[in-house]
């Protein structure tokens, strides 16, 4: 890229966070950098020459070796059911970029497609397997570069994901509650097999997301109640086939980790066949399991439309603000023959998780936004965005 723009202050400060504190850059590393290039004509994977420009340049000034890889990706069904995939009928990453992976000791990710989230299973075991740290960057535009989201510093939002894990223990019990009738409590399990905890960085691990913004998932057990939530992340919204932000609320009633009613409007009908036809894949048990709660810790979570005009993304971004709880459905995870890693995020905005005897997250506060260590974290960047958002319970 010759003719690569000069990057804008803000966007330095950005990527120069990203690369050293998320990424972790070092010399010699064999870095590859991937875009999609749907992404740049409109498709879900939002992305511009001059961010991936950036980011590669970015790489070879720290004296590492950046790879820019564009590629298609495989084009399937926007809806995932009634003809739910298997592992021999699902898309898969294509073959020049897993070749690529395999040949990387980091990637740079800007394609939306390829989350260990949202999506595949081979991903996030790809990874395992080639013991390559995946850097999700989501600021993939040079707008979003310069939104305050990107700009809040990486190590305050890292520092307040550890702390909140701190608050979710093995054995206590939880509650969700939230002023339309939300009421649900279990008891905090495990979390998986492959942590022996909820406290934990995301920096030493094969899946780095930047912006971060969300804190560890409890591991329910004996979850019971109602669950009333309006809008779903965009992305798996549209493949159940349901817009985003809902016509009406749909109110799920759990017993013992289970959904065994979906009451409301046209959602909740299209979700229960959804459900139904999970079961026909997953059984049952797995297809109406319920998973988490957990919610966001990023307080400049918003963008404007003028920093991202595509409304699914900015949907996307403000599901890391503290004002927002997730709970999921399916335990797709368990079953080797499901593709898909279900991250269906039924979303409640302004709720309230107690864990034991504290109260972790309340509307748009989170219990450790008066820690000393968060705060001796944000002392460090006062001019940064983000610092003066965090809101503590007492407020």
């Amino acid at each position: 890229m010759d003719d690569l723009p000069p990057i804008p202050a803000k966007a330095a400060e950005t990527l120069s966070d990203m690369l050293d504190n998320c990424a972790c850059i070092e010399p010699g590393q064999n870095v590859l950098v991937l875009a999609a290039n749907d992404g740049l004509r409109g498709g879900v994977n939002l992305v511009d020459e001059a961010t991936v420009g950036w980011v590669a340049a970015g790489v070879r000034e720290r004296g590492a070796e950046a790879r820019v890889m564009w590629v298609d990706m495989p084009e399937r069904p926007a809806v995932v059911w009634p003809d739910i995939a298997t592992t021999d009928t699902a898309w898969r990453i294509p073959a020049d970029v897993k070749a690529a992976m395999k040949e990387a000791d980091i990637l740079i990710s800007h394609v939306f497609d390829l989350s260990s989230e949202e999506h595949l299973k081979e991903l996030p075991q790809t990874l395992r397997e080639f013991e390559l740290p995946m850097v999700r960057n989501m600021a993939t535009t040079a707008s979003l570069m310069m939104s305050d989201w990107a700009r809040t510093p990486h190590d305050l939002i890292a520092e307040i994901r550890y702390r909140m894990g701190e608050f979710i223990v093995a054995g206590e019990p939880w509650e969700v509650t939230h002023p339309n009738g939300t009421h649900l409590k279990g008891t905090v399990g495990p979390g998986p097999k492959t942590r022996p905890t909820y406290v934990y960085w995301r920096r030493d691990g094969f899946y780095r997301p930047f912006p971060d913004g969300i804190y560890p998932a409890v591991d329910p057990v004996g979850c019971e109640g109602v669950y009333i939530f309006d809008r779903m992340m965009p992305i798996w919204a549209h493949n159940i086939g349901v817009p985003p932000k809902f016509n009406a609320p749909v109110t799920l009633t759990v017993a013992d980790n289970h959904v065994v009613k979906v009451e409301g409007g046209p959602e909740a009908k299209v979700l229960s066949g959804f459900l139904a036809a999970l079961a026909k894949s997953l059984g049952e048990d797995q297809a109406y399991e319920i998973r988490a709660p957990h919610g966001g810790v990023h307080p400049s979570a918003f963008v404007m439309s003028s920093e991202c005009p595509d409304e699914d993304y900015r949907e996307f971004i403000a599901s890391f603000h503290p004002f927002s709880l997730h709970m999921h459905l399916g335990q797709g995870g368990r079953n080797k023959d499901f593709p898909y890693n279900l991250h269906t995020a039924c979303e409640i905005r302004g709720g309230r998780l107690t864990v034991g005897k504290n109260t972790v997250h309340d509307g748009d506060r989170l219990a450790v936004a008066a820690d000393p260590r968060v705060l001796e974290v944000a002392a460090r960047t006062p001019d940064r965005p983000g610092v003066s958002g965090i809101r503590p319970l007492t407020q």
